[in-house]
């Protein structure tokens, strides 16, 4: 089934260029977890001018109400983990920018990346091998950044359509509305509208999920293909990961959604940014605040 909102990708008056917008997103603005704020400070640090918004369940649900009406009943009916993913394409489409997880650490401006039209990063090989028994690297779907009105990112959230009328919402969030979904979509994604750059996983993933590193190397004892091989050796080499110049940023894997026993210590917008400006959307008849 064709989006709706399909016709609008093609706007001659569409910026080809990232804009300069940080989306980030929580639950809650009053219960955002503690180990989260230097990891959050750390993107006004580096892009001090930039435009900071920061989303909630409530606001991620108004924008499909208000932009998406066809998309809406989906998110609706998904568990907040599924929103979160869900709309993330969505307030990329409407207003290009860099979303990035909250769990995500900056270590260089981003604005060397901004003439690109849409990137995406994949993961660690590690991962990709020993987790996701795949032969190749994989992408993943915690930084993604494009300009406004990118025909990428209805094609991903048609791709929700279709995986939510077919299995319904209880499904792992990873291959309804994830890295798995975004994956397949790239992966026969054609469209000469809109081009996609995909950077190695030294960009933005040069660490591995150091929680589960005994998994890791328990698989590695099992493991005699070439790929297993190259990812243990890689593991082995690398126990702290494997930054370059080009490493823009740090994913440090919290994955709240999926691990028991994190800290509940949390805080709030306020305390985190006290004197950075915080964009809060707002939708209205009149337009939208972001």
């Amino acid at each position: 089934m064709e989006s709706e909102a399909t016709t609008e990708a093609a706007s001659p008056t569409v910026s080809m260029q990232i804009p300069r917008i940080l989306h980030q997103s929580w639950k809650s603005e009053n219960a955002v977890p503690e180990m989260f704020v230097p990891w959050m400070r750390s993107w006004v640090a580096k892009h001090p001018t930039w435009k900071y918004v920061f989303w909630d369940d409530n606001a991620n649900l108004a924008l499909f109400h208000t932009h998406f009406p066809q998309y809406a009943h989906i998110a609706s009916s998904l568990k907040k983990i599924h929103l979160a993913d869900m709309a993330r394409y969505a307030l990329l489409y409407i207003y290009g920018g860099v979303y990035v997880d909250c769990d995500f650490e900056c270590t260089a401006p981003l604005d060397d990346l901004l003439g690109e039209e849409l990137f995406l990063s994949t993961e660690p090989f590690v991962h990709a091998v020993l987790l996701e028994r795949a032969t190749k690297p994989i992408l993943c779907n915690a930084i993604l950044a494009s300009r406004p009105r990118h025909p990428f990112w209805l094609e991903v959230l048609d791709a929700v359509r279709t995986q939510f009328t077919v299995g319904g919402p209880v499904q792992d969030p990873v291959s309804l509305t994830g890295p798995r979904l975004v994956e397949a979509v790239y992966n026969r994604y054609s469209n000469p509208a809109g081009r996609v750059t995909v950077f190695p996983e030294e960009y933005f993933y040069p660490e591995i999920a150091y929680w589960n590193i005994g998994l890791l190397n328990e698989l590695c004892l099992t493991r005699e293909d070439a790929a297993g091989r190259e990812a243990c050796a890689w593991l082995q080499k690398n126990p702290k990961g494997a930054h370059t110049a080009n490493t823009h940023a740090v994913h440090h894997w919290q994955c709240t959604w999926c691990r028991a026993g994190l800290s509940q210590i949390v805080t709030n917008l306020t305390t985190i940014f006290p004197t950075h400006p915080v964009v809060r959307p707002r939708f209205s008849k009149t337009g939208d605040e972001i």
